[in-house]
């Protein structure tokens, strides 16, 4: 699996004001809504709280993978962020976060969830990416620094 098999450019979005993780899951729920149409926001943003509910999606170093099924999609979709400053976020070692990779998951596909969070949470766990998908000023230029070091990392 490739980031491009599930990141769009117009998914990508740099040095955001996420104020907590309730509004920046808020946000992430607004871009997909936004940007696929047939998503609506609002159950998306729930079905986002509920799967926080079960366990927190922050992985540690500043990352969180925050990440749900959702009725009638028919692929995986995800959507990166960056933030202007790092937000609480329950992350396993209690780190605040500043780096976000959403995924929407068709309900039917659990081996492909699965496969596909272990290689975002690859991808993010390696240091130089995370330090270079930081210093992204841009939208266009974190996808691409995304896609870059997708290549890279395996």
């Amino acid at each position: 699996m490739k980031v491009t098999d599930v990141l769009q450019p117009n998914l990508t979005r740099a040095k955001l004001d996420g104020r907590s993780k309730k509004s920046t899951l808020e946000l992430l729920a607004e871009l997909f809504a936004e940007q696929l149409g047939d998503i609506d926001g609002d159950s998306l943003f729930t079905n986002f709280i509920h799967r926080e509910r079960l366990g927190s999606t922050g992985f540690g170093d500043g990352v969180a993978i925050p990440h749900c099924r959702l009725p009638g999609l028919r692929r995986i979709h995800g959507a990166l962020i960056s933030l202007r400053e790092p937000i609480e976020f329950d992350a396993a070692d209690d780190q605040p976060v500043d780096l976000l990779f959403a995924l929407v998951v068709p309900e039917e596909k659990n081996e492909e969830h699965l496969t596909t969070l272990a290689a975002i949470a690859a991808l993010l766990s390696d240091s130089t990416t995370r330090q270079l998908l930081r210093d992204c000023d841009g939208h266009q230029q974190l996808y691409d620094q995304a896609i870059i070091r997708d290549g890279v990392v395996r």
